[in-house]
């Protein structure tokens, strides 16, 4: 039996899924990267706060979805109160 050469199509598209793939893992590397900041990282969530609010309300709200319970938000305002006088007033 001959083997027949693969065509220039099949090879564009497994070129195509190779590099969306990788574009893929790269992107979610980067969420999880900015989602464990923002889950451990106090002074990180205050910049989000200052700069990207919409993206830190998305993770209050998240929190808050899955438990109830969640008082993240509520803690770092209390805290941001007391440590940022001045930027917590202007809000």
């Amino acid at each position: 039996m001959r083997k027949h050469p693969k065509s220039h199509t099949f090879r564009l598209i497994k070129k195509g899924a190779a590099i969306l793939f990788a574009a893929e893992v790269t992107i979610f590397a980067g969420c999880y990267y900015v989602y464990h900041r923002m889950n451990t990282q106090r002074d990180f969530r205050h910049y989000m706060s200052n700069n990207y609010p919409y993206a830190l309300e998305a993770y209050y709200s998240v929190g808050e979805f899955f438990n109830s319970a969640n008082k993240t938000r509520q803690i770092d305002q209390n805290i941001w109160i007391k440590q940022f006088p001045t930027s917590a007033s202007s809000k």
